[in-house]
């Protein structure tokens, strides 16, 4: 007997339902947790879209968390089965939820493969920021792809749903009209993977124009990753130039949203009591500091995904420490400033050591600091900085712990860099296996065990999937997916692909085609170029100045 989870056990409010009846009913699928879902802002933002067309009923669905296959899926909103929509749309954010969509698809039996579906079957098609990088490797599976800001394709297609049938039709003829008549949609079936000759690019959809609503939690849950917090977007993109980030890249040109359209926004939070501000890379510094003065004076607290070290003041400290926050987590990614030269982070130690003493000296107890391993040119010595720059941070909040009476925590927490597509990195390869493990071994020596320090490392072989993820191809799937559905773990996927894994991990020479370039980004790949040739020579670039620069291609 199958089991099916209560909605109640979520404790959720905000949630959106409508009438079953002759509305186009749409099943949006996070594939992933709930508590993962319910934070993440776009996958909200899409659920709000949708909803707000009246022709229009969108449910969420996610991946059970109970053993795969007891439990039976079904929407939130209405219990229905997946089967039972007339359009499946996944929300993506991360590569190796691409290994999640088999599983769904076969707990909703859908046929997995575009190819196998037929008339009656739901369109199964995919956004997010996941598949704006590099759809390539679940395109098999895929009928479309919703590519850019959904606020500039959801019009276009809720016009669409609102005057086309889905059934009745050959599905080719379907989605050869969304395609033509919506922005950003890419449909793997009108494009030859083997063809040498690209006869067409797919341009991303971009939101030109600012919202007079910003993207917010429309749905609040005591059960999400940030539990009844108030989500909201400050800006969109980033302009540091980071090489390792693709979103830095692909949401170019960065947006900074107007102060007043923020704090207009924040009237949906009356009543919450706390906001998550998310996109603050590219905030301007005197708005930030009276954004959070605002929040202040209304009794709210603050939560930020993490902070840039040169972005944080006295006054911005002392701000964070009014509002209630006693952790603060600082994305510093390397530790020597040889390799923040290489990654273009722009930040020296200075500004590092004076950003943990603004915080700790402001009454922040808590510190977590990112770190990455086996960026391009790393070699040993630069994770031995690691080693000695958060001893070096370990003292300073000892001596604030000391004053205070009052001992906190240091959090390192170190990832496995990946190469990422549509980033001046996606011509590196991925550290080899017996490099990581003595390298990790340097961290473990240095940091594990320390009083007041908790060392937080990744899973080698998740990092292994990732990047064969990120810079797949259409083959790729069938060999994932088989695996998957076998019930491979992550260690078993690691065995099964590792034959088949070198293609995918090497370093790329410079004039290769890449799968992922059917997207046609507004950065161009002439400029990306330019910025792998300058890490090796530990040059760096300055941020975005949407006014005045044209380098990058993005704005024009």
């Amino acid at each position: 007997m199958k089991r099916r989870i209560s909605k109640k056990a979520f404790r959720e409010t905000g949630a959106i339902k409508k009438r079953w009846n002759s509305r186009v009913k749409i099943a949006l699928v996070f594939p992933d947790s709930y508590a993962l879902g319910m934070s993440n802002l776009g996958f909200q933002r899409v659920y709000e879209l949708l909803n707000s067309h009246d022709h229009i009923l969108a449910e969420r669905f996610f991946l059970p968390q109970m053993r795969y296959p007891e439990i039976e899926l079904r929407s939130l909103e209405a219990g229905r089965g997946l089967r039972e929509f007339d359009l499946i749309l996944f929300s993506i954010s991360f590569e190796y939820s691409y290994l999640n969509v088999p599983l769904i698809l076969e707990l909703g039996k859908v046929p997995l493969y575009s190819i196998d579906r037929d008339d009656a079957c739901p369109l199964v098609l995919a956004g997010g920021i996941a598949c704006q990088i590099n759809p390539e490797p679940i395109a098999p599976v895929m009928d479309g792809f919703l590519l850019g800001d959904f606020e500039a394709i959801g019009p276009r297609l809720a016009e669409f749903l609102e005057d086309e049938p889905l059934y009745g039709q050959p599905r080719e003829k379907i989605l050869e009209r969304i395609q033509s008549q919506c922005p950003g949609v890419y449909v793997p079936l009108f494009f030859d993977a083997s063809s040498e000759k690209r006869h067409r690019r797919i341009k991303p959809a971009i939101l030109e124009d600012v919202p007079d609503i910003l993207p917010h939690s429309v749905v609040l849950s005591e059960k999400a990753a940030f539990a009844n917090t108030f989500l909201l977007e400050v800006s969109r993109g980033c302009g540091r130039g980071c090489r390792f980030c693709a979103a830095g890249f692909v949401y170019r040109p960065p947006r900074p949203w107007p102060i007043g359209n923020v704090l207009h926004t924040l009237d949906f939070a009356d009543g919450v009591q706390k906001i998550g501000l998310v996109g603050l890379e590219f905030m301007e510094k005197a708005g930030l500091d009276d954004l959070i003065s605002t929040l202040i004076q209304r009794g709210t607290s603050l939560g930020f995904s993490s902070l840039r070290a040169d972005a944080v003041t006295p006054e911005f400290a002392r701000l964070l420490a009014a509002s209630g926050s006693k952790t603060a987590t600082i994305a510093i990614e390397a530790g020597s400033e040889k390799l923040r030269k290489v990654i273009n982070k722009n930040l020296s130690q200075g500004q590092i050591m004076a950003c943990c003493d603004h915080l700790l000296s402001s009454g922040i107890r808590h510190l977590k600091l990112y770190f990455m391993l086996g960026l391009p040119f790393e070699e040993d010595s630069d994770v031995e900085e690691i080693v000695v720059l958060s001893r070096k941070i370990l003292k300073l909040l000892r001596q604030a712990g000391r004053q205070r009476g009052n001992m906190g925590l240091l959090t390192v927490s170190v990832s496995t860099f990946v190469p990422k597509a549509w980033t001046p990195f996606q011509w590196a390869s991925f550290i080899e296996p017996h490099v990581l493990y003595r390298r990790r071994a340097i961290l473990e020596k240095g940091l594990r065990s320390v009083p007041n320090m908790k060392l937080k490392l990744d899973s080698p072989d998740k990092a292994f999937i990732q990047a064969v993820i990120s810079r797949g191809d259409r083959d790729l799937a069938y060999n994932l997916i088989t695996a998957r559905l076998r019930g491979a773990g992550t260690g078993k996927m690691v065995k099964e692909i590792a034959l088949k894994a070198e293609k995918y991990l090497r370093i790329r020479p410079e004039d290769q085609d890449f799968p992922w370039e059917i997207i046609n980004h507004r950065v161009k790949r002439a400029f990306l170029l330019s910025q792998w040739k300058k890490s090796e020579m530990q040059r760096e670039t300055s941020f975005c100045n949407t006014q005045k620069c044209r380098r990058c291609g993005a704005c024009r």
